[in-house]
């Protein structure tokens, strides 16, 4: 069993915490968890007058204070003190253990820090909260155990086939990418910091270091910029911990700088590819710097209206690092990379980054008890105004979703909502080159992701994905159903296929889960069943069945 923390990160993360500018407010709650999405039902519903625009997440009980979902949200305060005069404590944060089970094969994503595994995982999580003045210490590691059963992968489905086309399609996009189908061989243990962080707060900013996930963007099911599909990785943090109230409208706002791992696996075990073993080209071992931002902002005059930019950056530390300055080393996102920073054609002639942003708007309707969202995402920065003009779709990606609540006569609601999120890229590929998302040919080759796992949306480079949930809500408890159609990387399929001119291999998952969240005493009680019919797995004819099963166990301490 490894663990993810050394002792010159926790000197690290402890001296921060003392040197940079300052607030204290109170924990986090995970991105993902159940009472996150109460409480943006809640708004939705107009049962809390928050500002709060839920795309930069996590949120703070701060923005919550005196809301029925305090329960769900913050716990009690085991000790009291004050520290420099200033009320302090000790909280105990809830215990989480959540079980996992995929009959055949890999499912699911938003899994924070689970591995794609087939067969039984598991995942504890719990620790505490201490504020003293304005410190505040979160401590949430999480242990997980995969049993990481074998399944088959690209490389058992195409053993035998000796398309050079697909093959070399298949290894254009994993020798640019760290995001093996599975990781090893032998069941797998770690533990995680998790959602864990020091920081120092003043009014409504705070500044330290974290390990928490993050999420920037209003989708509820997949975000294009930062989501929880991967572990969170250590970073540096300034951010905002509720809207800050200005004379044009509230700002939100979080930037970023940490460092993502590798995950120490190949893709695939491509020696069982009898005619493209010899594509496999071997990343560099090396870490890469990420430098990130999202800004909100809530025009006064037109309630209910978010307004958001976030862009991303990242590269390898190598020495093209290392010989940059100090603005650039710490924010380059802020300063921008060059024109040819992303043109795969470049080599090492480029800078060597990626770099990525997204404009996102959220519109909040409380007296229709429903929300609307849209964000457009661009992987590269254009050539020109003109270019963007006349292709605006190009080396782009978006998310459309929103949901309604109906009020039943006797209390509760019948829930619906809906998500639509394409990352396949434009047809401006077949004239010019256009990247597919989180992938990147020339360094940094590990591409968007940490420890082997995506960090933008879940369902990964090149796919799309509908979902459409209907459910019956009642006071903390909810149970429903959400259909969802999921389609596999069409930039591979694309680049295999079209000149073969075979259209009927597209690998598509059509899934329905079942979910119940039911609450009783300090018990929370989360489960889920998910039967998937699969049509051509990994872009072979045919059909298949896989079960995905999943159960969460939480206690309250309140």
């Amino acid at each position: 069993m490894s663990i993810n923390i050394t002792i010159r990160s926790l000197y690290i993360f402890i001296s921060l915490s003392f040197v940079v500018s300052l607030k204290s407010y109170g924990q986090t709650f995970p991105v993902g968890s159940y009472a996150e999405e109460l409480l943006r039902r809640e708004q939705v519903a107009g049962n809390i007058d928050s500002k709060s625009s839920f795309v930069i997440r996590p949120l703070t009980t701060s923005i919550v204070a005196d809301s029925a979902l305090q329960p769900l949200i913050a716990s009690r305060e085991y000790i009291k003190f004050n520290f420099m005069g200033i009320p302090s404590g000790l909280h105990i944060l809830p215990v989480n253990w959540l079980n996992e089970y995929n009959v055949k094969r890999p499912y699911g994503y938003n899994n924070s820090s689970l591995y794609p595994n087939a067969g039984y995982q598991s995942m504890l999580s719990g620790g505490i909260f201490l504020k003293a003045g304005i410190l505040n210490v979160q401590i949430k590691p999480e242990l997980v155990y995969a049993q990481n059963k074998s399944f088959s992968t690209f490389a058992d489905v195409q053993a035998q086939n000796n398309s050079q086309a697909l093959m070399g399609a298949y290894f254009a996009q994993v020798n640019g990418i760290d995001a093996p189908e599975r990781f090893g061989t032998s069941s797998l243990k770690h533990v995680y910091p998790g959602q864990s962080k020091i920081t120092l707060a003043y009014k409504s900013i705070e500044a330290g270091v974290s390990t928490e996930n993050l999420w920037w963007g209003p989708g509820i099911r997949n975000s294009i910029m930062m989501s929880n599909s991967a572990p969170g990785f250590f970073h540096w943090t300034f951010n905002s911990t509720k809207p800050v109230n200005t004379i044009i409208g509230s700002f939100e706002w979080q930037i970023i700088g940490g460092n993502l791992k590798q995950s120490g696996f190949a893709p695939d075990d491509v020696s069982k590819l009898i005619y493209g073993s010899n594509l496999y080209i071997p990343k560099p071992k090396v870490s890469r710097y990420i430098s990130a931002y999202s800004i909100n902002w809530q025009p006064k005059w037109l309630k209910g209206l978010y307004l958001g930019l976030s862009a991303y950056d990242y590269l390898d530390k190598d020495s093209v690092y290392h010989n940059k300055n100090i603005i650039r080393k710490i924010i380059p996102v802020i300063t921008g990379s060059s024109n040819k920073a992303n043109n795969i054609n470049n080599g090492q002639n480029g800078d060597q980054q990626d770099f990525a942003y997204s404009l996102n708007i959220r519109q909040l309707l409380p007296l229709y008890k429903a929300e609307i969202y849209f964000e457009w995402a661009r992987n590269d920065r254009t050539g020109s105004l003109s270019d963007l003009l006349e292709e605006p779709e190009h080396s782009a990606a978006y998310t459309l979703g929103g949901r309604k609540l109906f009020e039943l006569s006797r209390g509760g609601f019948i829930q619906i909502k809906s998500e639509i999120t394409q990352l396949q890229r434009a047809p401006t590929y077949l004239l010019r080159d256009e990247p597919s998302w989180y992938i990147h040919s020339q360094s940094p080759r590990d591409g968007y992701t940490n420890d082997g796992r995506y960090i933008g949306a879940g369902i990964g480079p090149g796919s799309n994905s509908f979902i459409f949930d209907i459910s019956y809500l009642k006071n903390y408890n909810s149970y429903g159903i959400t259909l969802e159609r999921l389609l596999h990387n069409n930039d591979l399929y694309y680049q295999a296929f079209t000149e073969a001119r075979i259209s009927n291999l597209h690998w598509v998952d059509i899934a329905g889960t079942f979910y119940a969240n039911h609450k009783f005493e300090n018990y929370l009680i989360s489960a889920e069943v998910t039967p998937v019919y699969t049509l051509n797995y990994e872009y072979r004819n045919g059909s298949s069945y896989n079960l995905h099963a999943r159960i969460n166990f939480t206690y309250f301490f309140n």
